[in-house]
């Protein structure tokens, strides 16, 4: 019974997931949920992880990375701001010289989107800014592995960050800058190889700009929607021409980059989970249904840390659950933000189904060094099967190895938290 049960719990993870049409996904997901809960199954609770902390650069200060193959070497390296990381031993080489802007200076990169942009099959990245108020490519150099060359793509106004979606559905990602004062979103379109890029904006209503929000399908019609702090935008079947149509449902406040859209509670509609980008508090809103109506409740997930601004949505200890990942950005507005002064703080959340809450499981002991900046990165980087951390911000560069599945410690390189 207990076999049969956890498969049909796995069947039930695979079509959920899977695309589909909204009333085959809604059938199956009722059918499946009511299924499960006569067989007396209970959910799969998450494991007890451990994680080895690697300091990869604990002087840096850049608050955006990616993981890619830079030298096609077949190993993962890390690129943060003015350098990269050679993986696996993390040797330190120059990407380009960054600007510092504001006051105090700070480094302009808040965000590191892989994008093969000239179309030469190297991978690129996109710098999504606030102080510079500019979107920018920074271009791979190729074999010869030199410095890497910025390319403006446009000067929108203030950004908190972006990230890449595939937003009109057409298999390419673009770019979805998160706007202080604007809302738009930025097409790449195909292009010879090495030819100039080509980027075509599209404007959205205003209202969803703000700080806070992310994309994915709230009224279940199959298409991808965007969320802003106060509201959502109804994707129209066209997306780069028709209507998007703001639904000023809730208020997130000032909201994390991104906020993550999933069905926690598998109801079978999506809710809304987010933390407070620069005050204390991390909750979710249950999308619900009142007088047939859709409705929205809050909850408190937790509010003992401040300024969780860029979460993680990925399962960590491989149970078919995926779980919040958030930790505090280091001095974000200097001293000024609510618990500015608390201690560092890194934690998981996974959703109970039977308690009808999330259960907080420690990544980093209270008062270690890494926080999360802008732009954190979830991959298996050592290639072990299992999904490591790699997390940059103002207090450093930090790989979080997951140890659910792991090679021995080689001594001297590693130190756990």
């Amino acid at each position: 019974m207990l076999l049969g049960a956890l498969a049909l719990f796995a069947v039930f993870r695979r079509i959920h997931s899977a695309p589909m049409s909204r009333p085959a996904a809604s059938l199956n997901c009722c059918w499946l949920a009511t299924t499960l809960l006569s067989t007396g199954a209970a959910p799969l609770q998450s494991a007890d992880l451990e994680f080895r902390l690697h300091p990869i650069n604990a002087d840096s200060t850049y608050e955006a990375c990616s993981v890619m193959d830079v030298n096609r070497d077949g190993k993962l390296d890390i690129v943060c701001g003015g350098f990269w990381y050679e993986g696996p031993g993390w040797k330190k080489h120059f990407v380009r010289e960054v600007e510092k802007l504001g006051d105090p200076p700070e480094f302009d990169g808040y965000s590191h989107l892989e994008l093969d942009v000239n179309h030469d099959g190297w991978t690129d990245l996109i710098n999504v800014n606030w102080r510079s108020r500019s979107i920018f490519w920074v271009e791979h150099p190729g074999p010869g592995l030199g410095e890497w060359k910025k390319h403006l793509i446009a000067t929108p106004g203030t950004m908190e960050t972006g990230r890449l979606y595939d937003i009109d559905g057409d298999g390419r990602l673009d770019v979805l800058p998160r706007g202080g004062n604007f809302s738009a979103w930025w097409e790449l379109l195909p292009g010879e190889p090495k030819a100039e890029p080509k980027w075509v904006r599209h404007d959205l209503p205003q209202r969803a700009s703000g700080h806070g929000g992310g994309f994915g399908d709230i009224n279940g019609d199959g298409r991808s929607d965007i969320i802003g702090p106060d509201g959502w935008l109804e994707a129209p079947v066209d997306h780069r021409i028709g209507e998007w149509i703001w639904h000023p449902e809730f208020s997130l406040g000032q909201a994390s980059i991104p906020v993550i859209i999933a069905d926690v509670d598998d109801d079978c509609d999506n809710d809304l989970v987010w933390s407070a980008g620069h005050a204390y508090g991390t909750y979710w809103m249950e999308q619900t249904r009142m007088d047939g109506k859709r409705a929205w409740t809050k909850h408190l997930i937790d509010d003992t840390w401040s300024v969780g601004h860029s979460p993680l949505w990925v399962d960590l200890d491989k149970n078919g659950i995926p779980e919040f990942v958030n930790g505090k950005r280091y001095r974000a507005h200097g001293l000024s933000d609510p618990g500015a002064l608390d201690p560092q703080v890194m934690y998981r959340y996974e959703f109970n189904k039977a308690a009808g809450k999330f259960n907080r499981y420690e990544i980093m002991p209270k008062g270690g060094p890494a926080g999360i900046g802008l732009d954190p990165r979830a991959i298996d980087i050592d290639g072990d099967g299992d999904v490591d951390l790699v997390v940059p911000g103002r207090s450093g560069l930090y790989l979080f190895e997951n140890l659910l599945i792991s090679k021995p410690a080689t001594p001297g390189k590693t130190s756990r938290p």
